[in-house]
């Protein structure tokens, strides 16, 4: 089967300490783009190390973007950080800013409580790094403001869908609670980036009421070994008219398994295995 997209990886796998053993394992295993955290870049900036992706050859394209965007109070400090992140991002070529909130305190947060504030922060947010050359592609999270269908459906029937793209995380949708197919088909067409992630399956929770993390990737799995219909959105994806990057992602936890490397290897071969070329 050929598969025209290109497939990157996302360098939460990894401590922000090690970012170039990210790039440069990433590199080595033939993806063919990578995403890092907004403040990451801000570090590597000061640091003199923006080189890195050069070095091992693997474009920049996209970087993680986590902003308070719940509260006003927050709001000129937040905005400045956004705008310096993208400026780092668009000097290093980099086309995309992959956008979520902070996390909030789930078991009292009411997104109806906020809901103009959220969207005009983030239409805001969007208009500002546009004049940068960067793209907004919103990313619902678990624990942060944006994590149910409703949340979803809510959040994008109040932005300006011109301007925010949808940049969804299938395993982080699935582990929220909803069906990641069904909301890679309903804003398809907002669709600019997809974090492609794997779900364990479950979630347990201590007496204190934390997660447990039972698969040592805070409850989520190199691909393939999960639960997700990763299959079935790759098709998806590859017979419509998207043409922005699959970017593969693990998050690190605290007991993992396996290396980093390994994990991102496992996953590789995953994806090798349906056709993707590295």
């Amino acid at each position: 089967m050929d598969r025209r997209l290109a497939v990157g990886h996302t360098a939460i796998t990894w401590p922000d300490s090690r970012v170039e053993d990210a790039v440069k394992c990433c590199a080595s295993l033939g993806f063919k783009a990578f995403e890092t955290f907004g403040w990451v870049l801000a570090a590597l900036e000061g640091e003199n190390r923006m080189d890195i992706f050069e070095k091992y050859g693997i474009p920049l394209v996209s970087s993680y973007f986590s902003l308070d965007i719940v509260n006003p109070g927050a709001r000129e400090a937040e905005m400045a950080k956004l705008e310096n992140w993208g400026r780092i991002l668009a000097g290093a070529g980099g086309k995309w800013a992959t956008f979520g909130g902070n996390g909030v305190d789930r078991r009292t947060f009411n997104l109806a409580d906020c809901r103009a504030y959220v969207a005009g922060f983030v239409n805001e947010a969007a208009k500002r790094l546009r004049e940068s050359g960067i793209g907004l592609n919103f990313h619902p999270h678990t624990g942060t403001p944006i994590e149910t269908a409703a949340e979803i459906d809510m959040f994008f029937g109040d932005v300006d869908t011109g301007l925010v793209g949808f940049a969804p995380d299938v395993g982080q949708i699935q582990k929220g609670g909803s069906d990641p197919v069904e909301y890679l088909k309903k804003y398809l067409s907002i669709v600019r980036l997809v974090h492609l992630k794997d779900y364990s399956g479950s979630v347990e929770y201590g007496a204190d009421g934390k997660e447990i993390d039972t698969s040592g990737f805070t409850c989520y799995s190199p691909l393939g070994k999960g639960v997700v219909r990763l299959e079935e959105m790759l098709g998806i994806l590859e017979g419509s008219a998207f043409d922005g990057y699959i970017m593969v992602e693990l998050d690190i936890g605290k007991n993992m398994p396996m290396t980093a490397e390994a994990a991102t290897k496992i996953s590789r071969d995953y994806l090798a295995s349906v056709g993707y070329k590295f």
